[in-house]
């Protein structure tokens, strides 16, 4: 499976998985809203859940696919191919 093949696995996904990595957010209209990465609650960081697949941390400028989000929470690496 390819990196992009696993992110749209996971896009098809995107409440259940806003939930899981950010479970002190919550959803605002379509979108999941949290504080940061760090997953406290708050507005910073937004996931887009209506098919636009991208989610941004406003407050600190960083922002990407579902993969990204899930390094980011999980601070983990992720070696793609």
């Amino acid at each position: 499976m390819t990196p992009s093949e696993l992110s749209d696995l996971l896009w098809n996904q995107v409440d259940r998985v806003a939930r899981y990595l950010l479970p002190n957010g919550k959803k605002e209209a379509h979108e999941w809203v949290a504080g940061s990465v760090n997953g406290e609650s708050g507005k910073s960081l937004k996931v887009n859940l209506a098919g636009k697949k991208v989610w941004q941390d406003f407050a600190e400028g960083s922002g990407g696919d579902l993969l990204d989000l899930w390094v980011a929470v999980r601070d983990c690496g992720l070696h793609r191919r």
